[in-house]
């Protein structure tokens, strides 16, 4: 089965109340897990500072600003989580630098997302590595890589997930698909690719239909 997981990202607006109603609405439109985000706003622009691609989506806003407008604060964390714990979801992060690693692990993090920006950075996968947790990893091809599915003993090739930015459909038998959720009345710089509630309920149906 499918795990269906809701993404909150930045499309709280900066609120902590709009962060704990996507959370509630992720359970009312029965998600299966939420997804938090858990950076720095500098460490983690000076990062990206460099890479083409994020500069090119960005599209001319510094990366600090636009990491300010979506940015999660970490003393929100035991809130995000005790709500997501009440309303029965899973919860986990995305993580963009080792020491979000080692403040995630004060809340047993149970696994951890790292973006297709950082599917190399070696830093980030050894600090998750080294929990001994689950890595939930975002991939894309880039220049001078090629990537393979492999396949297991008995020749079974696994299905990939989806990390969603719009409305589209995993494939058969994906063992994930990430969607972003916002709220309708909350406009963010990540609603262009996000989800509302009745959109993201639409999609839920038809996987598990």
């Amino acid at each position: 089965m499918t795990e269906i997981v809701a993404e909150i990202s930045g499309n709280h607006g900066g609120s902590l109340y709009n962060a704990l109603r996507l959370i509630r609405a992720a359970a009312d439109i029965e998600a299966d897990a939420v997804k938090f985000q858990c950076f720095d706003i500098y460490p983690l622009a000076l990062r990206r500072a460099k890479n083409p691609e994020v500069l090119h989506l960005a599209n001319g806003i510094p990366l600090v600003d636009l990491y300010s407008r979506t940015h999660t604060p970490k003393d929100w964390f035991p809130e995000l989580i005790r709500q997501a714990e009440k309303c029965g979801l899973c919860w986990f992060s995305s993580v963009f630098d080792p020491l979000d690693v080692a403040f995630l692990e004060h809340f047993d993090c149970p696994r951890y997302k790292i973006s297709a920006f950082e599917m190399l950075d070696w830093d980030i996968i050894k600090a998750v590595k080294e929990t001994g947790k689950p890595i939930v990893l975002s991939v894309r091809p880039t220049s001078g890589m090629t990537i393979l599915r492999a396949t297991d003993y008995d020749c079974h090739v696994p299905s990939l997930g989806l990390s969603a930015h719009g409305p589209l459909l995993p494939p058969p038998h994906a063992p994930m698909v990430e969607y972003h959720l916002m709220l309708e009345d909350v406009k963010t710089p990540d609603s262009a690719f996000s989800l509302t509630p009745p959109q993201m309920r639409a999609l839920i149906e038809q996987i598990r239909s």
